[in-house]
């Protein structure tokens, strides 16, 4: 028993492996394409993120008209509910 693998210790590794790859990448990714960027050693056919100087992703202008788009639409559904809760309790 001492030597057998339970199934639920490798479900555990594998999602903490898992998220170490993923939080790995995107915290080096920024630094890997700057690098890469002063070195000369960029593709340039194929598409590369951008990022802030505080290596946060730039989203591109759509992406933040929707954003704040769906913001504006939240707003508005919150004031509805709060005026309906105002009317039901008159």
């Amino acid at each position: 028993m001492v030597g057998r693998i339970r199934g639920m210790d490798v479900v555990i590794f594998s999602v903490i492996c898992a998220i170490g790859v993923y939080t790995g990448t995107r915290f080096f990714e920024p630094i890997v394409i700057d690098q890469l960027k002063k070195d000369g050693g960029l593709r340039t056919d194929v598409e590369i993120p951008k990022y802030d100087e505080d290596g946060n992703p730039v989203l591109p202008k759509s992406m933040l008209q929707i954003r704040e788009e769906l913001d504006q639409v939240l707003a508005e559904q919150k004031l509805a509910r709060e005026q309906a809760k105002k009317k039901d309790q008159e």
